[in-house]
């Protein structure tokens, strides 16, 4: 199974509203967007899982992916490693992309290669998962495959 996992480009430091949650993308979160959608147009993701945040949704949305089912979730905002896990358990599929946050979009990413990753916003995880089953989930059962981050000098 090819599984994608990516932080959120990067973002302002404050909302309008003084949310985190409703934070958007800082213009150089937008530029690493559109260096993601060049560099992951031809991925052939079946399904989107996505943090209902702002950012998230918005770097989701610069991708311009074609075809996958999308979906948003609130569990994922801020989801540490075992909400990941908890996740996972239940929607794990082949050709799927989960966007989110760190820190836990890192421990999950490191647990299931079972070494130290640490996704820097706007980074592209690529992991084949080798279990035949989402039932088989489990730590260091999958392979880094590439880690992509689109450089942006502003």
């Amino acid at each position: 199974m090819r599984l994608y996992f990516l932080r959120h480009a990067k973002t302002e430091k404050f909302s309008h509203t003084g949310k985190d949650f409703d934070r958007k993308l800082a213009p150089k979160g937008i530029q690493q967007a559109t260096l993601l959608m060049q560099h992951i147009a031809e991925f052939p993701i079946q399904t989107v899982h996505c943090s209902a945040a702002v950012r998230t949704m918005e770097t989701l949305n610069l991708l311009n992916l074609k075809k996958p089912k999308i979906f948003f979730a609130d569990s994922l905002y801020l989801a540490g490693r075992d909400a990941w896990i908890s996740y996972l358990t239940e929607h794990i599929s082949d050709q799927a992309l989960f966007v989110g946050h760190n820190e836990g979009l890192s421990e999950i990413v490191s647990w299931l290669v079972h070494q130290d990753i640490h996704l820097q916003t706007g980074a592209l995880v690529t992991l084949d998962f080798q279990g035949a089953s989402r039932e088989e989930l489990s730590a260091g059962l999958s392979s880094l495959i590439s880690y992509f981050r689109p450089e942006v000098f502003l």
